[in-house]
């Protein structure tokens, strides 16, 4: 496989699993049938997945439907009982004559509006068990439209939005070992608790055209090695790189084919709501500054007395003398040297 090649298979930001923003890019292939399937055997999740305007039509839906359907039901029981041709005589619903009274009581018995001058009455005693069905129909659509309603107002899936991950990972001898480095900060005020962060190491290859996956799990840490983070300010999450990493040795990391992807995550619970939150974002070989680190964000005192601290230097870096680059530089300043003389 020509250079060319390699670079269009392993270093194209296009074939990224996990884009820069955090969404999955796989596709199953399968057929409507069986998606169809699969999807109503969790209906309640399905509606609360589906966009808004599904559900708006969903929730409009529901009540017409119900309203109509009675309507058309009551407007029958009239016609079969003669209400509409015998107005002298006992009727089963009171001042229903057509469609458009037949729905206003059908509005009126689902919602409990009870204006009372619409009513059924013991003459009919199916009509009363019509309204006690509808009754009780109508207190079911309630509940699961406002149960919808509620839980998409309440998920967290925008959430993760306000977390925000460096544009770019790290990779450098940082207190004598191997380090990747990436830099995660909280932008609201109400921080996420219990906050973990994972990698996902997602190596391609190609055999016989064919591109094969596959999936190394790496671990993440605090600057405090704790697997545990707190996100006050800007903190920078990293992985030891040793014998025992998937991404040793650190050097050949460069190498087209070592690696395609290493994806980050972190896990936490929104503080108000108790509910997990997930955010997620990719790193391809080409956004990783070797022999690099990231520059410390330390919160400091304003005037008022409050700490303050810039988010501004998310994506600041400084470089850092390992072994090979010292080796580097000790080398060039000897040849120097010895041009002087």
């Amino acid at each position: 496989m020509s250079k060319k090649d390699e670079n269009i298979i392993f270093s194209n930001s296009h074939n990224r699993i996990v884009s820069k923003q955090g969404s999955y890019r796989v596709k199953l292939e399968t057929t409507r049938k069986t998606i169809l399937k699969h999807y109503l055997r969790d209906t309640f999740t399905t509606l609360v997945d589906a966009k808004w305007r599904w559900s708006i039509l969903l929730f409009v839906s529901g009540f017409l439907l119900t309203w109509i359907t009675f309507a058309i039901i009551y407007l029958a029981l009239a016609r079969s009982h003669g209400d509409l041709e015998n107005e002298d005589e006992e009727v089963c619903v009171e001042n229903v004559y057509d469609f458009t009274s037949a729905l206003l009581f059908s509005v009126e018995t689902q919602h409990t509006i009870g204006y009372g001058y619409r009513h059924v009455t013991t003459d009919c005693p199916h009509a009363v068990l019509v309204v006690f069905i509808q009754f009780i129909l109508g207190i079911g659509v309630q509940c699961l439209t406002a149960a919808i309603v509620f839980s998409k107002l309440i998920r967290s899936k925008r959430r993760g939005d306000s977390v925000v991950f460096s544009q770019k990972a790290c990779l450098a001898v940082v207190d004598g070992q191997w380090r990747l480095m990436v830099r995660v900060a909280d932008f609201r005020k109400s921080k996420l608790v219990g906050v973990k962060a994972k990698g996902i190491l997602i190596k391609r290859s190609v055999v016989n055209n064919k591109h094969h996956l596959e999936q190394t799990f790496i671990d993440f840490v605090s600057e405090g090695g704790s697997d545990t983070l707190t996100l006050l300010w800007p903190a920078v999450i990293y992985h030891t790189i040793n014998k025992d990493s998937p991404l040793w040795p650190p050097l050949t990391l460069r190498r087209l084919g070592g690696y395609s992807e290493i994806v980050v995550s972190l896990d936490g619970v929104i503080e108000s709501t108790s509910r997990v939150v997930q955010t997620r974002t990719s790193y391809i070989p080409e956004e990783i500054h070797y022999g690099y680190k990231f520059q410390n964000i330390c919160p400091q005192i304003t005037e008022e007395g409050k700490y303050q601290c810039s988010y501004f230097e998310i994506n600041t870096v400084s470089p850092v003398v390992t072994p090979q680059l010292r080796k580097r530089i000790s080398v060039t300043s000897v040849s120097s040297k010895e041009s002087m003389y």
